[in-house]
């Protein structure tokens, strides 16, 4: 029985303990997510092919935690591919703090073609924390990735 009292008081305590970076950016927000698709030479996105982003990471290394994501989008705009092409898109972010967002950030991207469709990207998702003060940086996390190639037979990535 004490064992498992002192275990229990271990755990607590540990899921206490926050490293210092975390405490000073601990009232920071997330502001800001933008994931821009960068589109090489080599195979477009079809006017009518649709694209979702799912943007999240581990609360107290456990839960998935939601911080942006932005459904259906691009449905009218083909992404021309004689290479160096970007298009950036801002994501509907969700109110969390900083010191909430624990292990690697993952990134689900899934498209919803009409039809037949390869799209060949690569990507970079920028998020912005900020705790409105004027006198602190706001801090950025970001995440690129490169050689991604998604099809009708293949519709989903994830980092």
């Amino acid at each position: 029985m004490k064992s498992i009292i002192m275990l229990l008081t271990i755990l607590m305590y540990g899921l206490a303990f926050k490293p210092s970076f975390a405490q000073s950016t601990s009232v920071s927000k997330l502001k800001k997510a933008v994931i821009t698709f960068v589109i090489p030479e080599g195979d477009d996105k079809d006017t009518d092919t649709k694209v979702s982003v799912r943007v999240s990471a581990k609360f107290n290394n456990q839960f998935d935690l939601s911080l942006a994501s932005l459904n259906d989008f691009a449905g009218d705009v083909t992404w021309e591919d004689p290479g160096g092409k970007e298009y950036a898109y801002e994501l509907n972010v969700s109110s969390v703090r900083f010191d909430q967002v624990s292990g690697d950030v993952k990134v689900r991207i899934s498209i919803n073609p009409v039809g037949s469709d390869t799209v060949k990207f690569g990507y970079r998702l920028v998020l912005t924390f900020d705790d409105d003060d004027p006198k602190t940086d706001p801090t950025v996390l970001t995440q690129e990735r490169s050689g991604i190639t998604l099809s009708q037979n293949a519709r989903d990535f994830s980092s």
